[in-house]
């Protein structure tokens, strides 16, 4: 299957998370989320949720970030365009498990690793499901990695941190909740 993710886009994604120092996953998430090459709704923020929580824990850890990154972006990279809407299981969501999956080199015959992945994307889904539509990826990226990281704390024992931080993007949403949005700020 062809990859979903522009190469450019990926590429520049890649080359700030390989520079970025920072150990807030939605601080890097909205670093890249501000970069030109990102679009306001599209593929590119299935990887950019993964290499966001991958980046934080590599900072925090103190951990090479190039080989996770590459995996990322594999994983990420098949996730369909519009899979929110067609199957249920936001892109961001997918993208925060990949990372999950990848730090836990989990796979499907996994146990313990597997019950993990599962317990910390569930903690998203819920939190995803309590908007519906239409479809926000900077919301869900913010959720999705916020949730991650509280997920990876809870069930990995580590000790990442996520800010919660006010969207700077709704005058390009056509599509925007505005206040019913806890993002959205006037």
């Amino acid at each position: 299957m062809a990859g979903v993710i522009p190469k450019e886009i990926a590429n520049a994604i890649t080359d700030c998370c390989r520079t970025c120092e920072s150990t807030d996953a939605v601080r890097i998430a909205d670093r890249l989320m501000e970069l030109g090459e990102i679009r306001m709704h599209g593929p590119e923020h299935h990887y950019l949720t993964a290499a966001a929580i991958l980046t934080a824990y590599c900072n925090c850890y103190h951990m090479e970030k190039k080989s996770l990154l590459v995996k990322a972006y594999v994983r990420t990279n098949i996730i369909p365009v519009g899979v929110c809407a067609m199957y249920g299981c936001c892109g961001a969501l997918m993208g925060a498990g990949a990372a999950a999956g990848i730090l836990l080199s989990a796979h499907p015959f996994s146990t313990g690793d597997l019950r993990t992945v599962n317990r910390i994307t569930a903690g998203i889904q819920s939190r995803l499901a309590e908007y519906g539509g239409p479809r926000c990826c900077k919301r869900a990226v913010r959720i999705s990695v916020y949730e991650a990281v509280q997920g990876i704390n809870r069930y990995m024992g580590c000790s990442l941190s996520a800010a919660m931080l006010d969207c700077r993007s709704y005058p390009e949403n056509k599509d925007c909740q505005g206040k019913k949005c806890e993002f959205f700020v006037t």
